[in-house]
């Protein structure tokens, strides 16, 4: 077979190829590894930060953004295995122009876990 013959085959399997990688859905952990992180202040004792980048998909002030957050925040809190008995959100903020802020993200929340909950009750979220 000669090879110009082989060419509008090998051209077909080539876009196969390429186009069963672009129906792969996108992981739901890149975009929480992508835009979010949290950080652990040397000065803060109980306090710890959940920082966050806003872009299109999700925006500062967006209630679908913020819940999608929310839920990072949790899978965080839930892969670190930190606050068993759930967690508060003490402030949410941008952050300030002379803050430290090496990730280059947008919004800053202060958290802190809620402390273990006596026996016979049950703490949440």
């Amino acid at each position: 077979m000669p090879i110009l013959s082989r060419l509008p085959i090998a051209a077909a399997a080539t876009l196969a190829v390429l186009a069963s990688c672009t129906a792969l859905a996108p992981s739901t952990d890149y975009d929480r590894h992508r835009l979010s992180e949290i950080t652990l202040p040397r000065d803060h004792g109980e306090v710890f930060y959940f920082d966050v980048a806003v872009d299109s998909a999700f925006p500062a002030d967006d209630a679908e953004a913020e819940a999608v957050r929310m839920r990072w925040l949790d899978e965080w809190l839930k892969l670190r295995k930190m606050c068993p008995d759930g967690h508060e959100v003490l402030e949410r903020r941008s952050f300030g122009f002379l803050e430290d802020n090496p990730a280059h993200r947008d919004l800053r929340y202060e958290v802190r876990c809620r402390p273990r909950a006596a026996a016979g009750t049950a703490a949440t979220s």
